[in-house]
């Protein structure tokens, strides 16, 4: 990108015309500039981020290959520039002796000359150089202009032509100014201010133009005209004044809106798609209410736009990292679920009730864990992977009919040791509690199943009754898991040692996730170093600290895992 602004600003330097090129160049080396100062913002965060650095190093900038060659062009042109300057400077010093040379010939002719025609001659000759002439210093435009309108209002009233013609040019000039007159009484008709303003200021010009009246009436004419002219200038005046007004309200209500959007950039998002859609909501109302606000002057309102703009351009920098992440691991969750459909279809003609249905079971307790793949895919895998489960538990129910009325003793059964759990008062005996609670979950692993239909809610129920318990006790949230999780270790060892090896396998994959999603995560915090950034490297390292506790209770239960294997 500098190469680029570099070749366009040598390539513009190539034109002879400095004029032309001038603002193009300012605004290529405002952009390569700009350049800079961002490269100097991101090697400044990068040396501050190095945990390695020498803390009395000093932070040192280093500069693009490209550098050199543009301080070159840079120089060139403000040479250039000088030598332009100084040249127009050179060439309105000469007009304005040209122009006071033209003045002194003004006078000369006014005082001297008595010959009506080569007055005349003179005059004109005079007033078309003068046109031809170009612009002279800005602090002697004033002066140097009243003098000629004033000389040359002196030469029509003073130069003897007046003896022949002056009463027939005083005529004509009043019937002249006379229809600009009524010509200016019309301009409150017009309704558009600036255009009200245009008209009056091109009435004006003409009537400068017109040249001089008769005495008698001169400066009442004069006095009428201008007097309709100046209070529309002082009604523009007030018109600019409004704006400028209605422009600081409408800065101070942009603000506002910076401080509303900051504010939005900063909240923490929830992971789901509901909750970016509401989030995007509520950027673009703030979008659509900075439209409403109006014009905040020319000096602010670029300046204004381009906070709200970078503030709304990291949100919608989240949105798409959440997305991107959310189709990456979409894709892997259907290439999961794929070799879930595959294992439930080879196991579905099984008679080998017992195991096939535990591993059916646990198969969609993975399925469960994996997480969502897009919509379309979604329910077309679930409904191949039911498929295959509904054909093998069909054929057990079939196999099995009478179980129904165990599974129903064993729902009671069930429920009456929720009702003794619920009872169960706390005796401040912190182990003696929570071995009761252990006794209790050991018992409640021992009745057996119960009727599917009543699984969620007698589960729901169980665990809602010794999750108050444990609650009471202050227990921890990991040593809940771990303790519940010893309970599952136990059946696991209990039933088939290749159960212990799946269990082991399945939390491996699932610790290697979390580490993929904490790299990743860590990667992705660097993208965001602009402002308003600050908030969402903490909701991310937030996230990461999450997932590293999850690593370790993952680990602890590989312990045990490992250990019942060797038992």
């Amino acid at each position: 990108m500098r190469s680029d602004i570099l070749k366009r600003i040598q390539d513009l330097l190539q034109n002879e015309d400095l004029e032309a090129i001038r603002k193009d160049v300012r605004s290529a080396i405002e952009d390569f500039r700009a350049m800079n100062h961002e490269d100097i913002r991101n090697q400044r965060e990068a040396w501050a981020a190095r945990e390695d650095r020498d803390p009395e190093e000093v932070f040192e900038y280093v500069h693009a290959p490209e550098q050199e060659a543009f301080d070159a062009a840079v120089i060139a042109f403000k040479e250039r520039e000088k030598a332009w300057r100084h040249k127009v400077a050179e060439e309105q010093r000469a007009n304005l002796a040209l122009k006071e040379a033209m003045l002194d010939r003004l006078r000369k002719i006014i005082q001297e000359e008595e010959n009506i025609g080569a007055a005349f001659a003179a005059f004109h000759e005079v007033r078309e150089e003068w046109e031809k002439v170009g612009d002279v210093p800005g602090d002697k435009y004033k002066e140097i202009h009243d003098t000629y309108y004033r000389l040359r209002d002196d030469f029509f009233y003073n130069i003897n032509i007046y003896k022949e013609l002056q009463e027939n040019d005083l005529k004509r000039n009043l019937v002249a100014k006379e229809a600009l007159l009524e010509q200016a009484k019309k301009l409150g008709e017009i309704e558009d201010m600036m255009e009200r303003e245009k008209a009056a200021r091109n009435l004006q010009r003409q009537w400068l133009d017109v040249g001089p009246s008769p005495r008698e009436n001169y400066k009442e004419l004069g006095d009428e005209f201008f007097g309709i002219v100046r209070p529309i200038y002082d009604a523009v005046k007030e018109h600019y004044d409004a704006l400028r007004a209605g422009q600081t309200v409408a800065a101070e209500k942009k603000e506002a809106l910076i401080e509303s959007m900051r504010a939005l950039v900063a909240e923490e998002v929830e992971d789901s798609h509901p909750a970016w859609s509401e989030a995007t909501g509520k950027i673009l109302a703030l979008q659509k209410e900075w439209k409403a606000t109006g014009f905040a002057g020319r000096e602010k309102n670029e300046e204004l736009w381009t906070r709200f703009r970078d503030l709304a351009d990291v949100f919608f920098k989240r949105k798409q990292l959440f997305y991107d992440q959310l189709k990456e691991q979409g894709k892997a969750n259907r290439e999961k679920k794929e070799a879930l459909i595959a294992a439930a279809e080879a196991l579905k003609d099984s008679t080998d009730w017992r195991n096939t249905s535990d591993e059916l079971i646990k198969m969609q307790k993975q399925w469960k864990e994996i997480g969502p793949c897009s919509a379309g895919e979604e329910q077309r895998l679930w409904r191949k992977f039911r498929k295959a489960q509904d054909v093998f538990f069909k054929a057990k129910k079939a196999q099995f009919a009478d179980r129904h009325e165990a599974e129903a003793a064993n729902l009671k059964e069930k429920q009456a040791l929720i009702d003794r759990i619920e009872q169960f008062e706390l005796t401040g005996d912190r182990k003696a509690d929570l071995d009761q609670l252990k006794a209790f979950s050991t018992e409640w692993n021992g009745i057996g199943h119960v009727p599917r239909k009543d699984l969620d809610s007698v589960m729901t129920r169980f665990r809602a009754a010794m999750d108050a318990k444990y609650d009471a006790l202050s227990a921890l949230r990991s040593e809940r898991s771990i303790e519940h999780y010893r309970e599952r270790v136990d059946n696991l060892a209990s039933n088939d040692s290749n159960q212990l090896r799946r269990e082991q396998n399945i939390l491996r994959e699932k610790i290697d996730r979390l580490k993929n999603r904490v790299t990743k995560t860590e990667e992705n915090i660097e993208r965001f170093t602009g402002k308003g950034a600050e908030a969402i490297r903490e909701q991310y390292e937030k996230s990461i600290r999450a997932d590293k506790r999850e690593i370790e209770e993952i680990k602890e239960k590989l312990r045990l895992l490992r250990a019942a294997a060797n038992a």
